[in-house]
């Protein structure tokens, strides 16, 4: 099912925007930093959902997934079983393995709960790409 932001109870952010999504850029500030610390963990997809909440961690074909409450947090898998669409080559060796998609429901969301459920994923070290920090370098970074 395609997300259509005019009929929909969420809102899907990405990078430029698109048809069927809006540019990150236009996000109020909040919502910009938690894409950007998204980015800094190596998360491609962050999902916020109304109502379903989930407490598991999971293992795809293409992502590992962290989810804690009503947010989940897809990390792409270091050799993922299925090629990714977004990934664009950059170069030899080199793929685009930012943040992709950030879909939240409209109002009031618990940026808090998303931000705990990103640093659980981060602290997990499931599976990142070849040039994101490992966990120990980003603390000693901050």
């Amino acid at each position: 099912m395609k997300h259509s932001p005019e009929n929909s109870n969420s809102e899907a952010y990405s990078q430029y925007g698109s048809r069927t999504t809006r540019s990150i850029s236009t996000a109020p500030y909040s919502i910009q930093l938690v894409w950007n610390y998204a980015n800094k963990v190596g998360a491609s997809i962050v999902r916020i959902r109304q109502h379903k909440t989930r407490y598991e961690n999971t293992r795809g074909d293409t992502f590992l997934g962290t989810h804690r409450g009503l947010s989940s947090v897809y990390i792409t898998r270091a050799q993922p079983k299925r090629t990714l669409w977004y990934k664009k080559l950059l170069g030899i060796g080199k793929a685009n393995t930012t943040m992709q998609i950030f879909e939240i429901p409209k109002g009031a969301v618990d940026l808090d709960e998303v931000c705990t459920t990103l640093r659980e994923a981060d602290k997990q070290e499931i599976s990142y790409p070849a040039n994101a920090l490992s966990y120990d370098d980003r603390i000693a970074s901050q």
